[in-house]
């Protein structure tokens, strides 16, 4: 118990850290195009020292559970340009999203867990899960109409494993994070978000959505023909 609340108070520490040195107005599409000239110099200058510590930033605001996500992948293709942008967000937003998975199953799983089986809506959500919790997890990670923050939470309380975690989230995120790294590469050219997500964009999302949710149903379709030709045996 001593140590869930020092991880707890830990946490507390870092979120009133961030918000008193206003981090969270550095997270946004206005303050990334004011500072553009000064990142890219620096970039320049100190890449892989710059390319390290947007690593870093990202963890830790996917830690304290900031909507950061979108803002992050548009700064670090802007930034560091296509494959090394993607290099970069796919392996930080699992890394963040691990460690996010880890302290709400050690902190609040179990408690979190009887909770939600109380409720009926929460429960067959839950049932799901353990039915074909990877499948699930590849789906909703592609799909960005699920927050980031949403999906690392959930699964905390599935009883998938932290390796598959990882696999699911680094590979469901790669759709999405291309997409917007590449976005990112346009920042220069825009003066608002809206101006970035075009109708084409939205298209390109909702395609990912579907070839997401056919290549889940067709991993769900094998495992039960197996599971199905196993009981036979």
């Amino acid at each position: 118990m001593v140590k869930k609340l020092l991880i707890i108070a830990g946490l507390l520490s870092l979120l009133a850290l961030f918000l008193i040195n206003g981090g969270q107005d550095y997270l946004n599409f206005d303050s990334l195009k004011q500072h553009k000239e000064d990142l890219l110099a620096y970039a320049d200058g100190h890449f892989w020292k710059a390319f390290f510590i947007t690593g870093a930033i990202y963890i830790l605001a996917t830690v304290l559970n900031f909507p950061a996500a979108a803002i992050m992948s548009l700064a670090i293709g802007f930034i560091f340009g296509r494959w090394y942008g993607v290099l970069l967000a796919t392996i930080a937003s699992t890394m963040g999203a691990v460690l996010v998975f880890w302290l709400a199953r050690y902190l609040i799983a179990d408690w979190a867990r009887s909770q939600l089986e109380k409720m009926n809506s929460t429960k067959n959500v839950m049932e799901k899960l353990h039915g074909d919790v990877f499948g699930y997890l590849i789906f909703m990670r592609a799909v960005p109409i699920f927050p980031f923050w949403f999906v690392n939470m959930v699964f905390a309380f599935s009883p998938i494993k932290t390796q598959q975690y990882a696999i699911g989230t680094y590979f469901g995120m790669w759709p999405v994070s291309f997409v917007l790294v590449n976005l990112g590469q346009s920042l220069s050219t825009v003066d608002s978000m809206e101006q970035l997500f075009t109708s084409e964009v939205i298209f390109s999302f909702v395609l990912i959505g579907i070839l997401a949710l056919i290549t889940t149903t067709i991993m769900r379709v094998r495992k039960n023909k197996a599971l199905a030709k196993k009981i036979k045996e």
